[in-house]
C-alpha cells in the first residue's frame, strides 16, 4: 500500500493537539526529577549513613529496569495493594514513574557534578566560617549546575520521549491518539509517522534551546 499523504496531512494536526498532555506531564516529571535527583546526589555526596547505602540500592534498581516494566508493575501490580495508587489518575501514576524513573538518573549526573567541583574550594569555604548548608547552595550547586547541564538535558528529552509511554494505561496523549486513529482507519504507516515527525520536531527544539543555554553558561566563565 502506498502512503497517503493527504491522510497524513489531515491527521497530523488532530494528533498534534494531543500535544499539550505529552508536554505536561514531561514538565511535571522533569520537575519532580531533579528534586528527587538533588536529594538523591547530596545523601549520596555526603554519604549519609544507612540513607545512602539504601539509595545505592534503589537508584540501581530504577537504571537497571525497564521503564514500561516499572509502570506496570507501579499501576497494574501495587495497585492491588494499594487503594490510592487504584483511584490514581493515569496522569498522575505515569508522572510518579517518570520522576522515580528518572530522578535516579538525573542523582548520578548531579553527583558526579559536584564531585568536580574543587574540593580546595570547600575548604577555603569553610576556613570562612561558612555552614555546611551555605557552602552546599552557595559555592557547590552553583558550579555544578554548568556541569551537569549538559546531561540533564539529555534526561529532559528521555522523559519527553519517554512519556509515550503514558497510552499504555490508557492516556489519551500524542500516541494514545494516534493508536485510536490507526485503530479506525487502520492506516498504521501514516498514523505512527506522524508521532514520529511530531516528536523528532519537539526533540530538535529541545536540543537548539540546550545549546543556546550550554553558551550561555560557559559565557559566565
Amino acid at each position: 500500500m502506498k502512503f497517503d499523504v493527504a491522510y497524513f496531512l489531515e491527521i497530523l494536526p488532530m494528533i498534534a493537539e494531543k500535544l499539550n498532555i505529552t508536554l505536561s506531564l514531561t514538565v511535571i516529571s522533569t520537575v519532580f526529577s531533579l528534586i528527587i535527583g538533588v536529594v538523591f546526589a547530596l545523601v549520596a555526596y555526603y554519604k549519609v549513613p544507612v540513607l545512602s547505602q539504601v539509595l545505592k540500592v534503589w537508584i540501581s534498581f530504577m537504571r537497571g529496569t525497564p521503564a514500561l516494566t516499572q509502570l506496570f508493575f507501579f499501576y497494574y501490580g501495587l495497585a492491588r495493594i494499594s487503594e490510592l495508587i487504584l483511584n490514581m489518575p493515569p496522569i498522575v501514576a505515569v508522572a510518579v514513574v517518570m520522576s522515580l524513573n528518572m530522578g535516579a538518573f538525573m542523582s548520578e549526573s548531579i553527583r558526579a557534578a559536584i564531585m568536580s567541583v574543587d574540593i580546595g574550594q570547600h575548604e577555603a569555604a569553610l576556613s570562612l566560617g561558612m555552614s555546611g548548608f551555605q557552602l552546599t547552595t552557595r559555592i557547590v550547586l552553583p558550579q555544578a549546575v554548568r556541569v551537569a547541564l549538559p546531561p540533564l538535558f539529555n534526561d529532559l528529552i528521555n522523559l519527553f520521549k519517554m512519556s509515550s509511554l503514558a497510552y499504555l494505561i490508557g492516556l489519551r496523549d500524542v500516541m494514545g491518539a494516534a493508536k485510536i486513529e490507526a485503530s479506525s482507519s487502520f492506516k498504521f504507516f501514516e498514523c505512527y509517522a506522524a508521532v514520529m515527525l511530531i516528536y523528532w520536531i519537539i526533540t530538535m527544539l529541545m536540543t537548539a534551546g540546550q545549546k543556546q543555554l550550554e553558551k550561555r553558561c560557559n559565557a559566565a566563565y
